[in-house]
C-alpha cells in the first residue's frame, strides 16, 4: 500500500551558485565526492547531477509529509545502481521518519529543470 508521495522540479543552473558550505549542507559525503568527480565535466552536467538529487530529498519531505525540516538533507544519500536506477541511502533522523516503509524513486532531467518523484509503500 502506498503510504506518501511527493514530487519536487528544481532549477537546474541553482545549482550553479551552490557556496562550498550549502553544499556540505545540502548533500551527503558521497554526493559531494561525486560532485567534485564531475568538476573535470561540463558545469551543466554537476548541476544536473546536483539538481537531481536535491529534488530528490525534497521529494521525500513531501511524501513524508514533513517537508525538509523533519530532516537534515545531508542524511539523504540519493545513489545509483549499476543499471541507473535511482535509491536513496537514509541515515538519522531520515531513516527514523521513513521507518520500514519502502522508498521508490525516480528521477528526471530535461534543462532547465530536474524533477524527482518519491513513492513510500509499506513493506508487505
Amino acid at each position: 500500500m502506498i503510504d506518501g508521495i511527493g514530487i519536487d522540479v528544481v532549477n537546474i543552473e541553482r545549482m550553479a551558485s551552490l557556496s562550498s558550505t550549502a553544499l556540505h549542507r545540502l548533500f551527503h559525503e558521497a554526493e559531494v565526492a561525486n560532485a567534485l568527480l564531475l568538476s573535470s565535466a561540463p558545469s551543466a552536467v554537476r548541476n544536473e547531477y546536483l539538481a537531481g538529487r536535491f529534488a530528490a530529498k525534497e521529494a521525500l519531505g513531501k511524501a513524508l509529509g514533513t517537508g525538509m525540516a523533519g530532516f537534515s538533507p545531508s542524511e539523504v544519500c540519493v545513489d545509483s545502481l549499476e543499471n541507473g536506477k535511482p535509491v536513496m541511502r537514509l541515515f538519522g533522523k531520515a531513516k527514523e521518519l521513513v521507518k520500514d516503509r519502502m522508498v521508490l524513486l525516480s528521477i528526471s532531467h530535461d534543462n532547465p529543470v530536474a524533477t524527482a518523484i518519491v513513492l513510500l509503500q509499506e513493506n508487505p
